[in-house]
């Protein structure tokens, strides 16, 4: 069994496409992680820079093709532009590629993923892991480079059997740099690095938990970035990494993540001479705590400077205009998907300042109030961008069901009994009690107003990691109908697999359900006694078929 990767960087363009000199970084940071006897441990570790058409496409072809045996990883890293054509097929662009007069791309100069489709697919080879460190759409901000513009389908054209793809952005969204590593890789070579990318701490890394590892890190400095993975069969759970086990600073780096999570990296006085304490008990360095300190939170000291960037923005468009115009209100929408933030991390600034940004078809200017003098800057205001108001989450109910204790569980991220409590209210809706169990056919008619409060809740609390509606789309993804029939064996053991109800072919006990963040996505709610063990395939296909989640 060998293991080889191929890194292929393109940071120079001709006209048409705006270079990207953050590429070569990224490339080397890869390069390092994988090619570490202690981390990758891989075989082969080869780099094409700014390759040609011609010279990408054959050194693709030779990655896959040359010598491979059943056993073989085989790794694919591009940094890049990603570009379409008119048919909406996934190039990727290269230093000859070229664009017409009216920006339409000239294939000829291009290596197209169908191309790449067919080398994966005649590969002997049977694990493949695909990075696209390239975007697919979207916008700019103003000390970041877009790397592409165009809309594409990557499941569609790049998923297979034994593959993992996993790309930065959705089709959707735009891949960014800051003059330097792209920001999914850097968390992706972090998570091997240090080897907190191992979120069940079995000392291996898996494709699946380097990617979540990779997205958590985005989204705490870009909530509204999406990056995704795409698999079948055994591709989410191919071995990537090596990491190490009761490391003090591995174990110093994960207390310090899930506190700073439950706090959006505001840490107080008192966590702060917490960790101290704890970095002396764990015998780690002032420079070594310092640094790890440094990196855990640094992606929400980027956030709250953005959030501080909108209010700043807020207050000089009420000095400008004290009534907001329609246009007014357009460009700090505009300005928020460029800082790429969420109306939920923003609404604590809208609250202060007392600004409707939504515009009905009836009102032609947004209502603004002037914020009073004494008011705290918004970007401080961290419990109340955590906590939703009653307006935002309903606690609806077609049986009279009371949820408070539900979401007050979800809060407090105490996910055990709020997985507990799931079930105990689930049980109310269809009127039984404890200990029995939900029959098919009531959760095929379970009312859409409860399942739409619990799932809510849940996608709420858990910032989209857990829920009714996280498990659909995987349920789907895995090749699931939404017709409420009996799944095969092979859709519901890759959807158990993905959400982490089957270890080593094997499916979990209620011991072994993970009741944290560091669980796969899709991992909760698990239900203890009855979303499993009460009606397994048929009755869970039944709830992720219903018609509204």
């Amino acid at each position: 069994m060998a293991k080889i990767a191929l890194l292929i960087g393109v940071s120079e363009y001709g006209e048409g496409l705006s270079n990207l000199p953050g590429t070569q970084a990224d490339i080397e940071a890869v390069q390092r992680v994988l090619q570490s006897p202690q981390i990758g441990d891989f075989n082969t570790v080869e780099r094409l820079l700014n390759p040609n058409c011609t010279q990408m496409e054959k050194a693709i072809e030779q990655l896959f093709g040359e010598n491979r045996s059943r056993d073989d990883l085989i790794l694919l890293y591009f940094s890049g532009h990603g570009v379409r054509d008119d048919n909406g097929t996934l190039y990727f662009a290269t230093t000859n590629t070229e664009k017409n007069a009216q920006g339409r791309i000239l294939t000829s100069t291009a290596v197209s993923a169908s191309a790449l489709q067919n080398y994966m697919g005649q590969s002997r080879s049977n694990r493949q892991v695909l990075v696209l460190d390239c975007c697919f759409s979207g916008a700019f901000a103003r000390d970041m480079k877009a790397k592409s513009d165009e809309a594409i389908n990557v499941k569609a054209q790049l998923g297979g059997e034994g593959r993992a793809v996993l790309t930065s952005s959705t089709a959707t969204q735009v891949s960014y740099e800051k003059e330097g590593a792209s920001i999914y890789t850097q968390y992706l070579v972090q998570g091997l690095e240090t080897g907190a990318a191992d979120r069940n701490e079995d000392g291996q890394v898996t494709v699946d938990e380097l990617h979540e590892y990779a997205k958590e890190k985005v989204q705490e400095a870009a909530p509204t970035m999406q990056p995704e993975i795409y698999a079948v069969r055994e591709g989410y759970k191919i071995l990537i990494a090596r990491a190490p086990q009761g490391d003090p600073k591995l174990i110093f780096r994960k207390e310090l993540h899930e506190r700073a999570k439950r706090k959006r990296g505001k840490l107080s006085p008192i966590d702060r001479r917490a960790f101290k304490f704890r970095s002396r008990e764990l015998q780690l360095s002032e420079p070594e705590a310092e640094l790890i300190t440094h990196e855990v939170l640094q992606p929400y000291a980027v956030f709250w400077e953005k959030l501080g960037e909108f209010e700043q923005a807020v207050e000089e468009m009420l000095a400008y205009e004290p009534q907001l115009s329609e246009g007014s209100v357009d460009d700090l929408q505009y300005f928020q998907r460029v800082l790429k933030l969420r109306d939920e991390d923003i609404a604590p600034v809208l609250r202060t300042y007392q600004i409707d940004l939504t515009l009905d078809s009836k009102r032609q200017e947004p209502e603004v109030v002037q914020p009073p003098k004494q008011s705290e800057p918004a970007a401080k205001q961290v419990t109340e961008t955590l906590k939703p108001t009653t307006e935002e989450i309903l606690l609806k109910s077609e049986k009279g069901i009371d949820y408070s204790k539900l979401r007050d569980l979800l809060e407090a991220q105490d996910w055990k009994a709020a997985d507990f409590e799931t079930y105990l209210r689930m049980l109310e809706v269809v009127g039984r009690k404890e200990g029995d169990w939900i029959r098919n056919e009531e959760l095929l008619n379970f009312p859409c107003a409860d399942l739409k409060t619990i799932d809510n809740l849940w996608v709420h609390y858990s910032r989209g990691k857990f829920g009714f509606s996280v498990q659909k789309k995987i349920y789907v993804d895995c090749g699931g109908e939404l017709d409420g029939e009996y799944p095969g064996n092979k859709i519901w053991e890759e959807f158990c697999d993905r959400v982490g109800w089957r270890k080593e072919n094997t499916y979990i006990s209620y011991s072994k359900v993970i009741f944290n963040t560091t669980a796969p996505t899709g991992h909760l709610p698990f239900g203890g006694r009855f979303l499993l063990a009460g009606f397994a395939r048929v009755g869970r296909a039944g709830l992720l078929s219903h018609r509204d989640l």
